[in-house]
């Protein structure tokens, strides 16, 4: 039940290596939070339910070094989820934090999916910071015999469009992942994914042009059993194996985004996921600065869980007053969503 700040400190020996950058990934902290390495300021971030990456190329050194965090969970009314949930408010770092190393040069987002309008066609994009244009994107998936190069263009994305043969598409009932590389200079990642198509038609849901009825429940990122926070595999396991045992297809992540292993868990298990901005209940829908809180969360949901085949609906929001300011803050947030990934459908639960 409680609600202000805390403090963490963790020592860590390191070694940088040359030519790289190095960031303080967080998984999530609830809900503002403050970060510094050895003394010095390395960034603040609002927001309690998406991860984010705070730059410490500059902050940290050889041997031993130390981070501090500040998190405070306090609620406000120019918050998103303002004052009123009906959710447990756990505050403090509620997902895991760690070191990633990159190159200069690496791939900081991408999108690889399959097409709607032309069958067995891989297509999509990878963002190379720091990359040149004119350099090389090679997108692979080893199990399809299938490679393409792309280059880098002047908004620093390389575009990919890939025929493919003997595909296999995720579904709930063959949960088909590949394995997926892609390589920019020196930078490799290393990822699985399924491929599908969701649209709609008239009033029905078409997964990989058929329709599909969605039965399924509404289930919180809270840890079974130890209490607290989900953010395990085991967690997820057991959360969606519950689902899947009462012939849940689909489950509605309520009423936030949710930890990655939840996400990793639904797409080898197979269930549909609707994952969920958290605007919820009457927030002040007529301030800006409310609203570029909701797009940037937004923003980090789909900027980090784009690529995940089991999530077919981005939710907008939960059980809004239906009002003018309302209205065009959820339709400007769906605009905005359409705009960052076209392949998935657009919901909001609605009284």
């Amino acid at each position: 039940f409680y609600e202000g700040p805390i403090w963490y400190e963790k020592d860590f020996t390191y070694q940088p290596k040359d030519h790289t950058r190095i960031f303080l990934h967080i998984g999530a902290a609830n809900y503002k939070s403050w970060f510094w390495v050895n003394g010095k300021k390395v960034c603040e971030h609002e927001g309690g339910y998406t991860s984010f990456n705070c730059d410490v190329t500059s902050a940290v050194h050889s041997g031993d070094n130390f981070v501090v965090a500040a998190v405070d969970n306090t609620r406000h009314e120019d918050y998103v989820p303002t004052l009123q949930t009906d959710w447990w408010n756990y505050g403090g770092l509620t997902r895991s934090v760690s070191l990633i190393e990159v190159p200069e040069s690496f791939i900081d987002q991408y999108d690889v999916h399959l097409s709607r309008t032309e069958d067995s066609v891989i297509e999509g994009w990878a963002h190379v910071e720091g990359g040149q244009p004119g350099a090389k994107v090679e997108l692979e998936i080893p199990e399809l015999k299938a490679t393409v190069s792309a280059v880098v263009s002047a908004d620093n994305k390389a575009v990919f469009h890939m025929p493919v043969k003997g595909l296999v598409r995720w579904a709930p009932e063959s949960p088909k992942l590949y394995q997926v590389t892609l390589r920019a200079n020196a930078d490799v990642i290393h990822e699985t994914i399924g491929f599908r198509t969701v649209e709609t038609r008239g009033t029905e849901i078409l997964l990989n042009g058929k329709p599909i009825f969605l039965h399924g429940v509404s289930v919180h990122a809270e840890a079974p059993y130890r209490t607290g926070r989900a953010n395990t595999d085991q967690d997820a396991a057991t959360l969606l194996g519950w689902a899947k045992e009462m012939g849940a297809n689909f489950v509605r992540l309520a009423h936030y985004p949710h930890d990655e292993s939840m996400l990793r868990a639904a797409d080898r298990m197979g269930v549909l996921v609707w994952s969920e901005n958290p605007v919820y209940w009457a927030l002040q829908f007529d301030n800006p600065k409310v609203y570029d809180k909701a797009q940037q969360m937004l923003d980090e949901e789909i900027g980090t869980s784009r690529n995940h085949a089991a999530i077919i609906l981005w939710s907008m929001a939960n059980e809004t007053p239906n009002n003018e300011a309302r209205t065009k803050f959820i339709s400007s947030l769906a605009a905005h969503a359409r705009a960052l990934d076209g392949t998935r459908l657009i919901t909001a639960a609605l009284l």
